[in-house]
């Protein structure tokens, strides 16, 4: 909010980088001694976009590409919705130590994300069970989160067992 939103008027607030789940109704209310003075309620809505993809297809890209210039020492970290991690890249390169185990060998950033302004994430061999809202997150040197982005999967089809390593 402005610092001083009674004195402006303005009692806007900003919700930085909105998710899914911040979605719902908000209520402002203004009182004074108790009293109230007025409410305003705001549905907030999300669109978080959409990616479906047929299972059995060798690969599918989760993308987001920026306009900020990030220098080297920002974290960037997708996860999927049962907050495992899915992707760590940090310091110019991939953290495959930091990867949920169901997604080791699975995944691959581009090898120069921070200065092509791309952290689109590939899932390699993508099935059903990979259906879900996938969240990236970028951070600074001191864990303070600079920007945040949702993508949605959806991989439709029958189950397929397929071995496609990444390079």
């Amino acid at each position: 909010m402005d610092e001083d939103p009674l004195r402006t008027g303005d009692l806007s607030l900003t919700l930085l980088w909105p998710i899914f789940k911040d979605e719902g109704i908000y209520t402002c209310s203004v009182l004074r001694d108790g009293d109230m003075l007025m409410e305003k309620r705001v549905l907030l809505w999300v669109k978080v976009p959409k990616v479906e993809v047929e299972s059995g297809v060798e690969s599918v890209l989760l993308p987001w590409r920026i306009t900020e210039r990030l220098d080297g020492g920002v974290k960037v970290e997708w996860k999927d919705e049962d907050n495992k991690k899915v992707h760590v890249y940090q310091n110019g390169s991939d953290q495959p130590g930091e990867q949920d185990q169901k997604y080791r060998t699975r995944t691959k950033m581009d090898g120069n994300a921070l200065k092509n302004k791309n952290l689109s994430l590939t899932l390699t061999c993508p099935t059903f069970r990979d259906t879900g809202t996938y969240t990236c997150s970028v951070y600074n040197r001191d864990g303070d989160m600079l920007m945040r982005k949702q993508v949605s999967l959806q991989v439709k089809g029958q189950w397929f067992k397929c071995i496609f390593p990444i390079s």
